[in-house]
């Protein structure tokens, strides 16, 4: 985790390994369910697993997770995410930018935001400085959430147009159409 003087972290890839604990609207278990899962988690990115972890930190890091994914929904223009929704993500975002504060790490080599506290603080505040790193690198936006599943991807097409993770979810959105289109009007 940055911060904590561990290797450098792709800052897609934390936040993505960060997203992707949530359950995929039903399809896998979350990962975030219980202080286990959390602590699980958290020693797969390195974090010290001999801290305690509460119920009360399991919620808070449900809470950004999925403040993460609504927003991420949004970099594919789904309709999933109405404004009313969107702005508690960012509320929630913002709220957890003020309890895991960061510090400008200037080098001669470039500057950017680390988290200087250990354990799960080191962890929420690295991944919201990945959020940053992407967005002044004008990549942000390339981190999105598939439409059918909310399974976090990187778009790596030319126009930054896609909007699933894999075909497989881009033929059940389209399997899902088809049968809404050609459905007969009694059934609707």
């Amino acid at each position: 985790m940055a911060g904590s003087g561990a290797a450098a972290v792709d800052p897609a890839e934390l936040i993505l390994a960060f997203a992707n604990t949530h359950d995929h609207r039903g399809r896998v278990p979350d990962r975030f369910s219980d202080t286990a899962g959390l602590q699980a988690w958290l020693t797969t990115q390195g974090v010290d697993g001999a801290m305690s972890i509460t119920p009360a930190d399991v919620i808070e890091a449900r809470e950004i997770r999925d403040a993460l994914v609504t927003v991420l929904l949004t970099h594919v223009d789904a309709d999933g995410a109405a404004e009313e929704e969107l702005g508690a993500a960012e509320h929630a975002l913002r709220r957890a930018a003020h309890r895991y504060p960061l510090e400008a790490n200037i080098t001669r080599d470039g500057a950017g935001l680390v988290s200087t506290q250990a354990g799960l603080a080191g962890a929420m505040g690295s991944m919201l400085a990945a959020v940053v790193e992407l967005s002044q690198s004008g990549e942000w936006e390339r981190v999105k959430a598939c439409r059918n599943c909310h399974h976090g991807f990187v778009d790596h097409s030319r126009n930054s147009s896609g909007t699933f993770c894999r075909a497989q979810c881009r033929s059940q959105a389209g399997m899902r159409a088809y049968r809404s289109r050609h459905r007969p009007d009694g059934d609707g």
